[in-house]
């Protein structure tokens, strides 16, 4: 190995391992069943749930959810987290992204709760609406990624092993 190869493999991850030490589930093709479907999932939502369009996708879905109000409006959050939700933990389990660790069971439970508040008779859950959903959705990312930022000073990569 040259001495830049052996540099470049010590600087912090952009999220995928190096080559050789891939943990990785192998592609949609070669996976039998569910790990195909959730392969697949991760592959043609992950364009759309991340980056800029991620982002766009996010203030979006909270605005419309917001503009609907009231238990439909917190129903069509509660979709947006729990498609996010999944995506995330998909992605842990796909490529051990570090925040991916957090967010992915932080934001299925936020859509529980969603849900449940949007589904609930009477006013037990009055307090938990749209604003309050996206609160914690906010507060789980970055938890999620305080946490990856503390891997990848540590350890100089953002995945964990």
């Amino acid at each position: 190995m040259r001495l830049s190869q052996d540099q470049d493999q010590h600087k912090v991850s952009p999220g995928r391992l190096p080559e050789g030490e891939a943990i990785c589930v192998s592609p949609p093709a070669c996976r039998p069943g569910a790990g195909r479907v959730a392969a697949r999932y991760v592959s043609v939502t992950g364009p759309v749930l991340r980056g800029p369009a991620g982002v766009l996708i996010a203030v979006a879905s909270f605005a419309v959810a917001g503009a609907v109000g009231g238990r439909a409006g917190l129903a069509v959050a509660s979709g947006y987290v729990t498609v996010i939700g999944a995506y995330c933990l998909l992605n842990f389990l796909h490529c051990r992204e570090t925040h991916c660790g957090v967010t992915g069971p932080g934001f299925l439970l936020t859509a529980a709760g969603g849900f449940a508040a949007a589904l609930a008779p009477g006013p037990a859950l009055a307090w938990y609406r749209t604003r309050t959903e996206a609160a914690v959705f906010l507060v789980i990312l970055a938890m999620g990624y305080a946490l990856e930022w503390t891997v990848a000073a540590r350890t100089g990569r953002r995945v964990l092993r």
